[in-house]
């Protein structure tokens, strides 16, 4: 079994461990593989800090099939990580992706048939606190399931797997209805933290919240009706609305928001500028999610010089 090393990965890969299973975590990050297979992988959460000694892995993986494969990476590195751990895939490997976006079943169909794809959500919230550090924020579940009928018996025994560890799952027979509710939430909540350069927790206190958050679902309801999917805005808001919490996420900062203030790449094409992209070739209006994409872009490309406080 392995896993992508980053935050996400780190945080399943050290349940699995754990709970008694084979576990090699993956990772193109030098420092990052070495800081854990020195000291083992520490997790912070609400008890304190553990040290797990998972082994890890650089890219590219070795020729060495795996069970089940994870793939937590940005969905901006999905092809590129696929590739580079191909090793790892062999003609029984299933392969996961709990990533956010679109666009990530397609990238990862060159390298496993549909029946050997599984695909969905996490709504667990990981800091990469440094290298060979992670955070573990709040609770979450975790729904998935096969991207075709013929893979239902491997979703349900992957599902076993991650329930075992200590993972709350739930396995679902139409995983892209799953997808578009995540990619509704972070087109909302992880766009808007990373524009406004604030925690989850104080979007809360923004009284317009919810009409800020019905232009931009209205917009993806439309695409995805378009697409073959129905996308339950009502649950998707509730859902943002409960992450103001702090004891669910409410202190952690949204993963656009991370990737701006350590000048990463966003996965901004991959949420809103998707939206928009799929929209103009369905020709449908949107122009909420098309302004936020620019100006995420632009945030993006100039964050280096970003005023962070007036005198």
């Amino acid at each position: 079994m392995m896993a992508g090393s980053g935050a996400m990965g780190c945080r399943y890969g050290a349940a699995l461990f754990e709970a008694g299973h084979e576990v090699v975590l993956l990772d193109g990050w030098a420092e990052h593989v070495a800081a854990i297979n020195s000291g083992g992988l520490r997790v912070t959460d609400e008890s304190g800090t553990r040290v797990v000694p998972v082994p890890a892995l650089p890219f590219p993986a070795p020729a060495d099939p795996a069970d089940l494969v994870i793939v937590f990476t940005k969905a901006t590195a999905t092809a590129a990580v696929a590739a580079a751990a191909a090793g790892a895939v062999g003609p029984a490997t299933l392969l996961l992706t709990l990533q956010n976006g679109l666009g990530n079943v397609e990238a990862l169909s060159a390298h496993a048939p549909a029946d050997r794809l599984l695909a969905g959500v996490t709504m667990l919230g990981t800091e990469l606190a440094g290298p060979g550090r992670i955070t573990a924020l709040g609770s979450g579940e975790t729904l998935f399931g096969p991207v075709i009928p013929a893979g239902a018996a491997a979703a349900n025994l992957v599902g076993a797997v991650l329930a075992g560890a200590g993972l709350v799952t739930h396995v679902t027979d139409d995983p892209f209805r799953a997808i578009w509710a995540k990619v509704a939430f972070n087109c909302v909540m992880n766009t808007s933290c990373a524009i406004a350069s604030i925690p989850v927790s104080a979007l809360g206190r923004y009284d317009e919240f919810d009409a800020l958050a019905a232009s931009v679902l209205a917009e993806i309801e439309a695409v995805a009706r378009a697409e073959g999917v129905t996308v339950d805005t009502a649950a998707a808001l509730r859902l943002m609305k409960a992450q103001f919490d702090p004891a669910a996420s409410g202190s952690h900062l949204a993963s656009m928001l991370q990737d701006l203030m350590n000048g990463r790449p966003t996965e901004i094409a991959h949420l809103n500028g998707a939206i928009a992209a799929r929209a103009a070739c369905r020709g449908i209006d949107a122009p909420v999610n098309t302004f936020i994409a620019r100006i995420v872009g632009l945030l993006e490309a100039t964050w280096s010089r970003r005023v962070n406080s007036l005198h």
